[in-house]
């Protein structure tokens, strides 16, 4: 009985080792032929990945060759999505948390504000960054949207796709991660190019800088191929030109090892293709001069912010353009404390407002425009005479018991005047007939009136953007009777064309357009479109056909109208309200121009009133528009000196005019400028105290 028993078990033993063997055989079998092609390819896969080859950013020189923007090599950290997705949740969770110590600055996932370097460990980095990563890698399902995905949409997990976490890791941190590589499986430590800005400040609202790609502007980016965490252009000549600077991205396949780090290399499929070089139009040199002459305007009167414009009156070329204050762009991808960024933001002077494009109230530069469209419409010619008293009384015509005083600067009168000596000692009185009418001391037309003037003002490029490659161009605004229903639900009287005739009320320019309208007046009617680039190098495929520079349009006002206008400005500096003597001009050349001084109201909350000097007059700002040489135009300057903060009036003569003669004698070479005595009464241009609307000014995005 036994024995049977024994013949059975080993029967029924035979029977499932048989049965097992022909199981194995027929999966081997499946597996080597059903699904042999696909799990070889799946194999391969797992074995090698694909790399991306970065690709050098496109650099930019000076019009003297000197290099302004570089790629300095510099750490970098990254994240194989589908390396880490295979470890297990408390794995996972450890090697984020030792990348979250390693790693020195804080990081974004998909909202980016612009990144802070930094140049050293932080010892309180723990918890914000953990979180950080852990919501970007701490899950499947999050881990997954930065995967590459197949034709039907689903991600693809092999392929060792790597994301950058961190491009600016300090070199000891670096070296820390590569020794713990082998424990830390989905981190690689690489190396990259960063931005770095050898002339800081000096140009960085015109550079600009580079950052992560904003949510708002994500899935713009995706659509163009870039992937969510390249770095792009965020302000400057970094993002207006970011299609031809940021080049193509190369491939390179590597064999990888189980956890995804690269053994060898085994091809380049694709070669990377730098992007484009820039040459600009301006010359370092006379922009650290240009910057280094307001500074010193600044520092005299105790103001805290202006403006500095210098163009070719032939080609619309800028040949500097300085804000005051600055900040230095390196901050944003070579290295800043995240307390310096906090004290960037939180600055009452505002560096990061690009004065040169943001709109103010323009004051009597104004005038060159009010003197022209009065020539071409025919309301003056350059024989007309109209008596400046001092001052002219208008009567309400609704009521007229009311009375309004408009004042000239000169409260004696400037007497008898054509329009070449109005520009020339910037009588108040002329340009308020010739804009809005009067008939009490001879003029005997009605004035050119709002309408008019604000077309011409459009004509020379006011209340509109000149198309110059900064973003944040504001547009200015160039008021009109409808305008002023619309927005401020009031009538529109013949005080307010007044008050734009000399550049007051509601009318705001910027520095940058105030410059080219003079330009336009110096060349003789040609409104160019200002640009800061001059030449584009690199390959034809990435260059493109893009447009430099060109013209804006055709000043509607004839050829013997304008020399008149210049004529004027020539005046202002021979005998007019900027003469040598007391504002520096060179004389070694010929040099035309025009003052300016612009009431302003500088709110106070906690007065609750705007700000007033010592005998209760509104602050201003100082502005002075010159070009040079007379006959033959090479530059055209606009010079602005904020008023903002201050607790006294600044003129245009005494303020902006110096600033922009240290300009001129270094383009033209010229000794630099002694001292000067100042003018022997006050130049104030316009309106004053409660004489002047008290309009709002907006300084751009």
């Amino acid at each position: 009985m036994g024995e049977v028993r024994l013949t059975g078990r080993l029967r029924a033993l035979r029977l499932v080792s048989i049965t097992i063997f022909v199981v194995l055989v027929g999966r081997l079998w499946y597996i080597q032929t059903v699904r042999g092609e696909e799990l070889r390819t799946r194999a391969e896969d797992n074995r090698f990945a694909a790399r991306e080859i970065p690709a050098d950013r496109g650099v930019i020189y000076d019009s003297a060759g000197r290099q302004v923007v570089l790629n300095t090599a510099r750490f970098t950290v990254g994240i194989v999505p589908g390396a880490l997705a295979r470890l297990e949740e408390d794995e996972r969770e450890r090697v984020l948390q030792r990348v979250a110590e390693v790693v020195a600055r804080p990081l974004r996932a998909r909202k980016a504000s612009p990144r802070v370097g930094r140049t050293g460990p932080r010892d309180d980095l723990g918890a914000e960054q953990d979180e950080v990563l852990r919501a970007m890698f701490g899950a499947r399902r999050s881990i997954e949207s930065f995967l590459p995905r197949d034709r039907s949409g689903e991600p693809v997990f092999a392929g060792w796709h790597v994301v950058i976490v961190d491009r600016n890791v300090p070199r000891a941190r670096a070296f820390e991660l590569m020794e713990e590589s082998a424990d830390l499986p989905g981190v690689i430590v690489d190396q990259a190019p960063v931005r770095e800005y050898p002339a800081g400040p000096t140009l960085s609202h015109l550079l600009g800088f580079t950052g992560s790609i904003t949510e708002e502007a994500l899935q713009d980016y995706l659509a163009q191929g870039y992937r969510i965490y390249d770095m792009v252009g965020r302000s400057g000549i970094e993002v207006t030109y970011e299609d031809v600077l940021r080049g193509v991205k190369g491939e390179r396949i590597v064999q990888v090892d189980v956890r995804g780090r690269e053994l060898k290399e085994v091809a380049i499929s694709r070669e990377s293709m730098p992007g484009a070089n820039l040459e600009l139009t301006l010359d370092l040199e006379f922009q650290e001069a240009t910057e280094n002459a307001l500074a010193e305007g600044l520092r005299g009167v105790g103001a805290r912010a202006g403006a500095v414009v210098a163009l070719d009156p032939r080609s619309g070329a800028i040949r500097s353009i300085v804000t005051l204050p600055n900040y230095d762009n390196n901050m944003f991808s070579t290295g800043a404390s995240p307390d310096a960024f906090v004290s960037l933001l939180s600055d009452p002077a505002r560096p990061l407002i690009n004065r040169a494009i943001s709109g103010y109230l323009p004051g009597s530069v104004f005038k060159l425009v009010t003197a022209s469209a009065a020539l071409q419409e025919g309301v003056i010619d350059r024989t007309t005479q109209i008596m400046d008293p001092g001052m002219i009384v208008l009567k309400n015509q609704y009521n007229p018991a009311e009375e309004y005083a408009f004042v000239c600067w000169n409260r004696s009168g400037h007497g008898s005047l054509n329009v070449v000596q109005a520009l020339a000692h910037s009588c108040d009185v002329f340009f308020y007939e010739v804009a809005g009418g009067y008939y009490e001391h001879g003029a005997d037309q009605p004035g050119l009136g709002s309408e008019r003037l604000a077309r011409y003002a459009h004509e020379f490029g006011l209340g509109r953007p000149s198309g110059i490659e900064l973003l944040g161009e504001a547009e200015g605004i160039v008021p009109t009777a409808d305008w002023l229903s619309e927005l401020h639900d009031q009538f529109w009287g013949t005080g307010h064309t007044y008050h734009m005739g000399i550049g007051q009320g509601y009318i705001l320019a910027s520095p940058l357009q105030m410059a080219n309208a003079t330009a336009a007046v110096a060349n003789g009617g040609i409104l160019y479109q200002p640009h800061l680039v001059q030449r584009i190098s690199g390959s034809e495929a990435i260059v493109g056909s893009r447009a430099l520079g060109g013209e804006l349009g055709r000043l509607p006002v004839h050829a013997d109208h304008l020399a008149a206008v210049r004529e004027g400005m020539l005046g202002v500096v021979r005998y007019g309200t900027a003469r040598p003597d007391w504002s520096g001009l060179p004389t070694e050349i010929t040099v035309a121009g025009k003052t300016g001084t612009a009431e302003f109201c500088d709110w106070d909350a906690d007065l609750g009133d705007c700000r007033r000097d010592r005998e209760g007059h509104l602050l201003t700002h100082a502005w002075f528009t010159a070009f040079a040489p007379y006959d033959a135009p090479e530059i055209a300057v606009a010079v602005f000196v904020s008023g903002e903060g201050l607790d006294h009036i600044i003129e245009g003569s005494q303020v902006a005019a110096p600033i922009a003669a240290d300009v001129l004698r270094t383009y033209f070479d010229l000794p630099p400028r002694r001292g000067v005595e100042p003018p022997a009464e006050s130049e104030t241009e316009g309106c004053e105290g409660d004489d002047c609307p008290e309009a709002e000014e907006g300084e751009g995005p």
